[in-house]
């Protein structure tokens, strides 16, 4: 086997040509596409009307019911106080029990005692306005509040009974409907992106590296040269013509004395996919992570912050693992490394699910940072091996874009998930995944990228030399560690944390999470093919970092949560422009010292520094919420943000676009 062509490594993504001029198909059948479009789209909008209506009395029934209990709940109060003595017109403390039920129902707008017609008691309105809403209600329904009347007999100095009236919002009757809708919208979106994706690597695998691999074994015969054999596995058509055409290659090299060489590209392709399924694995419980390391550890510490040791503790060990994994890859191998920790995050996903305690939750957690960190290092260090510096950043790209639609997948899905089948189950189904991963491993990842000669490992001095690098250390200290430190700090800790406190449920915290996979994995190709082209990694590093203070100041200073979801999004902006460009921007900087001792030692190095700042990340999140609060929080790491992009920008200086010498893919050490 040789070794694969470089410069097409990339386009493992098929690209269909379309002709320019008119946008839009012509004749019959077009027409009458859109008309059964346009009648589909119409039907389901008339059922989904009727399904509404429907729904909407039940729903009004199921308020009705909750409304009687919260009037039995009231009418408990009153009679311990008429019990006690108190007139029921002296009764004090109304609108503070009203308080304590908005805590558990969110839709309870207003409530009154009516007796003998007057309005003795309200809270949540005023008497003006609830009388207002009493006289315009119809069938228990005002224009903007569902209205329960509930009489309670209470013997008065014979007086007439009481009445309690409890007014809840009407866009309840809605609400759930519309997180339905949200729900099937985000499922519709995701099935589509994992349709693309499973298309887009069968497409790959069974036609286009055929077609290509074929393309060249063709013009090598079309020149007479009969040195390349088509090696490409394919069992269709194409591969039986080339079958014949390998046949004719061979006997031709038979009578000319010469022996061909088996042509083949490596399926970098595969990579996307296994990188996908080791971050869903993970993604899938992150809306309810801290609220279920709180649940669990509830007995021994203070929610917030056991929560936040504990996301600590694993980033740490993701810290550790990475950089130790790195040293090792070139001789254990991308496949087998993969297996290996993909079966260590099946283990922690597993036993995190039934954790009872902090120490064997914290202990679970370990193994699923190990597992994360050797199979991530084990999909990017086939990637670095399988291309080079012209089109390094592109091929991470092609491994980030598999990590964001994880980040949009997972999220989104584990919060329905966890919705309906509850938060220990969620982490089970992590765990499928990952098991799922090792399986597929051994059919994505090849065993050989590289040739067999080692590198020679880095001596003290090489190391001294490469800590030594002024621009390594600019792009570490106000690069790397800032964006991880970000990244897990505000989106996965402080972001979930914020969105439920202003009442937003599991799902759409979930959706709100998506949004920076989304926007990553839309933006991340083009981003890292502008960057590739203008060899300016740097600079990519430095909008990144602009992004993100942008949107972290905007979520500080205005924390809603629309402009949340907007700081979400241009975080998945920064990062698909920062990330791939970091790894592209650290073996540039570093070259002398790639070239003689390989890139494991580099990669080890900008590993630990950003799995140390993802570490930092939660504690000091939690530290800050703790002490400034939750919003205080995230306007200090926007500060953060602002003030590493101006030092990275001053700081880093110029680096040399042109490479003096285009370096070859490193030796792989040991065969999977």
């Amino acid at each position: 086997m040789t070794h694969p062509d470089k410069q097409t490594l990339l386009t493992d993504q098929t690209q269909s040509g379309v002709p320019r001029g008119r946008m839009l198909p012509k004749g019959t059948v077009w027409i009458l596409s859109l008309f059964s479009i346009l009648m589909l789209c119409v039907a389901l909008i008339g059922i989904s009307w009727r399904a509404a209506e429907l729904a909407r009395s039940d729903l009004q029934l199921e308020i009705s019911q909750k409304a009687e209990i919260e009037a039995e709940t009231l009418a408990g109060k009153i009679n311990r106080a008429i019990n006690l003595g108190i007139p029921l017109a002296e009764i004090v403390g109304f609108s503070d029990v009203l308080v304590q039920l908005k805590q558990a129902d969110p839709d309870l707008r207003f409530a009154a005692v009516v007796h003998d017609g007057d309005l003795l008691h309200t809270g949540g309105l005023g008497k003006g306005a609830l009388e207002s809403a009493l006289a315009d209600q119809h069938d228990g329904l005002s224009n903007d509040y569902i209205i329960t009347q509930i009489s309670l007999p209470h013997e008065i100095d014979n007086t007439d009974d009481i009445e309690i009236v409890i007014g809840h919002d009407r866009a309840a009757l809605m609400r759930p409907l519309t997180d339905n809708l949200f729900d099937i919208a985000v499922i519709l979106i995701i099935s589509l992106a994992l349709s693309f994706e499973l298309v887009l690597l069968v497409l790959t695998v069974n036609v286009a590296l055929p077609v290509r691999v074929a393309q060249r074994v063709l013009t090598s015969v079309r020149e007479k040269q009969f040195t390349l054999l088509h090696g490409q596995s394919s069992r269709d058509e194409i591969g039986k013509f080339m079958e014949n055409i390998n046949a004719v290659v061979t006997q031709t090299a038979r009578k000319r004395g010469t022996t061909p060489r088996s042509e083949r590209e490596v399926k970098l392709i595969g990579v996307r996919l296994l990188a996908f399924l080791f971050v869903l694995a993970e993604e899938l419980a992150r809306p309810i992570m801290p609220t279920f390391f709180g649940k669990v550890t509830s007995s021994m510490a203070d929610g917030n912050m056991a929560a936040g040791i504990i996301m600590a503790v694993h980033l740490l060990m993701v810290a550790i693992a990475m950089p130790v994994c790195s040293l090792f890859q070139e001789r254990v191998g991308s496949l087998r490394m993969y297996l290996t920790g993909a079966f260590l995050a099946t283990i922690g996903l597993c036993g995190t699910a039934f954790a009872t305690g902090m120490w064997d939750l914290l202990i679970w957690r370990a193994f699923s940072g190990i597992g994360y960190a050797t199979t991530f290092v084990a999909c990017q260090a086939y990637v670095i091996d399988a291309t080079t510096e012209r089109n390094r950043t592109q091929g991470t790209a092609m491994m980030v874009s598999g990590i964001m639609l994880a980040d949009i997948c997972g999220p989104a899905i584990g919060g329905i998930f966890a919705g309906h089948f509850g938060e220990a189950t969620t982490f089970i189904a992590g765990a499928v995944v990952a098991s799922l991963a090792v399986f597929l491993a051994f059919f994505l990842l090849d065993t050989h990228v590289r040739g067999q000669t080692p590198l020679p490992v880095p001596t003290r001095k090489a190391m001294k030399a490469l800590l030594a690098n002024r621009q390594f250390q600019v792009l570490i200290l106000f690069a790397a560690v800032p964006a991880k430190m970000i990244l897990s700090g505000f989106l996965f800790y402080l972001t979930p944390l914020i969105l439920i406190e202003q009442g937003a449920t599991i799902a759409e915290t979930g959706r709100v999470i998506m949004l920076y996979g989304l926007v990553a994995l839309l933006t991340g190709w083009s981003v890292a093919r502008w960057t590739d082209s203008k060899q300016r990694e740097t600079r990519a590093v430095g909008i990144g970092g602009g992004l993100t203070a942008l949107g972290l100041l905007l979520a500080g200073f205005m924390p809603l949560y629309g402009v949340f979801a907007v700081a979400v999004g241009l975080l998945g902006l920064a990062q698909a422009t920062s990330i791939p460009a970091q790894v592209s921007a650290s073996l540039k900087i570093s070259r002398d010292f790639t070239e003689e001792h390989g890139t494991g030692a580099v990669l080890a190095v900008l590993r630990l520094a950003e799995r140390l700042g993802g570490a930092t990340g939660p504690l000091l999140a939690a530290g800050l919420a703790l002490w400034l609060g939750t919003i205080g929080a995230v306007t200090v790491f926007g500060v953060i943000a602002l003030v590493s992009v101006l030092c990275f920008e001053l700081l880093i200086g110029h680096v040399d676009a042109s490479p003096k010498k285009q370096t070859e893919p490193l030796e792989e050490g040991a065969s999977s």
